[in-house]
C-alpha cells in the first residue's frame, strides 16, 4: 500500500508541532482523494505523520489525526529532543529503510530547508523545494507527484516531476489550509527506537532560545490584518509614505509589510518582506499599497481572506486576485484614511 509520509516539525517553545504539519498532512489527504479520481478506484493510500523526540502528547495526536494522519509513528530517543539535521537524518533513513515511502513532504523552514537534502540525499532521489502547490497526476502508468513552484527570478511558475522515487518535496508554510475535520478516534500509533544516531560526530549541548515575542516577522505570520507597501510609495528616494502606512497600521492594530523591491533597496528589513523569497502569509484582510502584482509576491499572500489592492493602474496585475480593487494614488489613500482615524 503506498503512502505519503510527513515529516512533522516541533516548536522547541511550546513543545507542541508547528502548524504546518497539519497544513502539509491536510493538503496529503486532499491529494489522495485526486488520486482516487484520476486513477478511478480507491487507492488505499494513506496519510502518515512522522516525529521526533521523547513523547508526543495526546492533543497532539488528535490533532494529527483528526487533520487526516492515517498513522503517527514517533522516532523515541533522547538525542532527538532537540533538533539536529545529523541525527534526524540519521534516525529517520532508519525507520525509513524498514516502512519505505513513495513520498515526502517536508516544510519549507529553517529547520525543513536544512533537513530534506539531506535526507533525501542518503536516500539518492530528488528534491522540489519551496513548493507553492502539489498534485497528481499519472505518467507512464505511475502515479507521480506534480510540484509547482516560482523559478526565473519568481517570474514563472514552473510544474515539476521527479523521476526517481520516493518523489520529495519542501512546501511553506501557510500555503495550504489545515482541516480538522477527520475521525479523531483512530489509534494508528507507532514508537521507532533508532539505533544510527550513535554513529554521528554531533551532539547538542546546549538549546538558547531567544526571544522574538516582539519580532516582526512572527507578528506577520499570526496577523488578522496587514497592510503592505509596494514601490508605489515609493518616489524620489522619500519614504514618508512608508512611515505613514506605518503609522495608520498602529493605529488600526494592523501589521505592516512590504515587498521584495523595497527590501531590495535596503529600506526596510527582509524579515518584514511579503512574497515567494519571504514571508507566506493568510490574514483575514490584507491590503496592498501601491503593488503591481509580480507572482513572487503572490505567491505570499494569494490565501488571505479578503484582498484589498490600491494602484493607479487600472491593467495592474494584482487585481487580478483581488476581492476589491480601488484606483488610485494609494499616497493620496493613506492621506485621505489618516485624516478618518
Amino acid at each position: 500500500m503506498e503512502k505519503i509520509t510527513i515529516i512533522c516539525e516541533k516548536n522547541e517553545k511550546t513543545n507542541l508541532l508547528e502548524n504546518v504539519s497539519f497544513e502539509l498532512i491536510s493538503k496529503a489527504k486532499r491529494l489522495i482523494q485526486k488520486a482516487d479520481e484520476i486513477l478511478g478506484f480507491a487507492s488505499e493510500m494513506t496519510v502518515e505523520a512522522v516525529c521526533f523526540g521523547l513523547n508526543l502528547d495526546d492533543k497532539e495526536k488528535e490533532k494529527l489525526y483528526s487533520s487526516g494522519a492515517d498513522k503517527i509513528v514517533l522516532i523515541k530517543d533522547e538525542t532527538l529532543e532537540d533538533f539536529c539535521q545529523t541525527t534526524y537524518s540519521k534516525s529517520f533513513l532508519e525507520y525509513f529503510n524498514q516502512n519505505p515511502s513513495k513520498f515526502l513532504l517536508f516544510s519549507a523552514t529553517q529547520k525543513g530547508r536544512t533537513l530534506a537534502p539531506r535526507i533525501t540525499t542518503l536516500l539518492n532521489t530528488g528534491l522540489v523545494a519551496d513548493c507553492t502547490d502539489l498534485d497528481f497526476t499519472i505518467k507512464n502508468n505511475e502515479l507521480k507527484l506534480i510540484a509547482t513552484r516560482p523559478t526565473f527570478g519568481a517570474e514563472l511558475m514552473a510544474s515539476i516531476i521527479s523521476k526517481k522515487n520516493p518523489q520529495c518535496a519542501t512546501i511553506r508554510p501557510m500555503t495550504f489550509k489545515a482541516e480538522f475535520i477527520y475521525d479523531k478516534e483512530k489509534n494508528n500509533f507507532e514508537e521507532f527506537k533508532p539505533n544510527s544516531y550513535q554513529e554521528t560526530r554531533f551532539r547538542v549541548i546546549q538549546s538558547v532560545l531567544s526571544n522574538s515575542s516582539n519580532d516582526e516577522s512572527e507578528n506577520l505570520k499570526d496577523a488578522k490584518i496587514i497592510f503592505t507597501a509596494g514601490m508605489g510609495l515609493y518616489q524620489g528616494k522619500d519614504t514618508q509614505y512608508f512611515e505613514k502606512l506605518k503609522r495608520l497600521a498602529k493605529l488600526t492594530n494592523a501589521s505592516f509589510a512590504v515587498s521584495r523591491k523595497i527590501v531590495d533597496l535596503g529600506l526596510e528589513p527582509h524579515k518584514i518582506q511579503i512574497g515567494q523569497t519571504g514571508q507566506t502569509v493568510t490574514p483575514e484582510l490584507y491590503i496592498a499599497f501601491g503593488i503591481s502584482g509580480a507572482i513572487q509576491h503572490i505567491m505570499g499572500m494569494k490565501n488571505s481572506k479578503t484582498i484589498v489592492a490600491v494602484n493607479t493602474d487600472e491593467n495592474a496585475e494584482i487585481f487580478k486576485y483581488s476581492d476589491y480593487k480601488i484606483v488610485k494614488d494609494a499616497k493620496a489613500l493613506i492621506d485621505e484614511l489618516l485624516t478618518m482615524v
